[in-house]
């Protein structure tokens, strides 16, 4: 009875230790763990400011590198090195803290957006593709030389020689481009010439709204009492006085709204970002802690022999 209760006692002394010592992990507590979201954050904040949300990766990867670390250097408060231990951190920390809140947080930027309240949709991420490059094409065009009806056709008829041209290149992504492509911003608006590419069409959604763009445009570089606004009617006069010429003044004008316009879509596409994750938050940790990690990855490491183990039988 006594040697039971001998062995009870150091069960339960054991898992105290365990306790405190996670407890006393400064690593796993507010303001430290905190840095582990900033990459979250800057993730959601980049369609605003993509230098911000790309600086806001460097707290998280210094925390997630110094807890790596610890966990190879410490079981709990014990020195004891381990290469196995501070990988499986690694795959925990990959998981629960960039690539499973960062899918939540595109998924939130991705929300479709209903266009003339029909089944097809754009989401507020392509808007924002599609925007862009109206305004690149706008900033690199024959305008004021060319009439509208060119800079209409001419907008729409550069977009479907991009399509064509990567067309082969988006085709061929594997899974492994395609979960990159996640994280990274491509050089192209690529999501929009894959939508356009399922259906080549002037029906297609993506058309659609590049005529919207462009009609805008026409309008504004026609005639300026087409512009509503008193705020870009201001900037429009600044504009002539600056460049003394009708034309360049409508093309910087439609620029101005068009940026302006790409600043709310950034700013639903934020708002939209934090609110799935905020959602997100805690079912994503259940999900990486007690189904991949305890049923995947932990099975798959627990094979592997440790270096203690090794030693042992070496010296047997």
């Amino acid at each position: 009875m006594n040697q039971e209760y001998n062995i009870y006692r150091q069960f339960i002394n054991q898992n105290l230790a365990v306790r405190k010592s996670q407890d006393s992990d400064p690593l796993s507590k507010f303001p430290m763990r905190a840095c582990t979201y900033s990459n979250e954050v800057g993730a959601a904040i980049s369609p605003i400011n993509k230098t911000v949300g790309t600086l806001l990766w460097a707290p998280a990867l210094l925390y997630l590198g110094a807890d790596i670390y610890d966990k190879y250097k410490n079981e709990n408060t014990t020195y004891s090195p381990s290469i196995k231990r501070s990988l499986r951190q690694a795959v925990f920390q990959g998981l629960a803290s960039i690539i499973m809140p960062t899918l939540a947080i595109k998924a939130g930027q991705k929300i479709g957006v209903k266009i003339n309240g029909k089944s097809d949709s754009l989401s507020v991420s392509d808007k924002k593709e599609l925007v862009e490059f109206t305004m690149d094409y706008l900033t690199h065009s024959d305008y004021p030389k060319a009439n509208n009806a060119d800079f209409s056709d001419g907008l729409i008829g550069s977009f479907k020689q991009k399509a064509l041209e990567n067309e082969k290149q988006i085709n061929k992504k594997n899974l492994f481009s395609k979960i990159l492509g996640i994280f990274v911003e491509p050089s192209i608006p690529e999501h929009t010439i894959e939508t356009y590419l399922k259906s080549p069409k002037d029906t297609n959604p993506v058309i659609k709204y590049l005529k919207e763009q462009a009609n805008t445009a026409s309008a504004i570089m026609t005639d300026e009492k087409a512009i509503k606004a008193d705020k870009y009617k201001q900037f429009y006069v600044k504009s002539l006085i600056k460049y003394e010429n009708k034309d360049l003044a409508r093309k910087y004008t439609v620029l101005k709204i068009l940026k302006d316009k790409n600043v709310a879509k950034s700013i639903v596409a934020t708002a939209s970002g934090f609110v799935v994750l905020f959602l997100s938050i805690k079912p994503l940790d259940y999900f990486v802690e007690n189904i991949l990690m305890d049923k995947i990855v932990n099975p798959i490491f627990d094979k592997i022999p440790s270096k203690n183990k090794q030693n042992n039988k070496k010296s047997q």
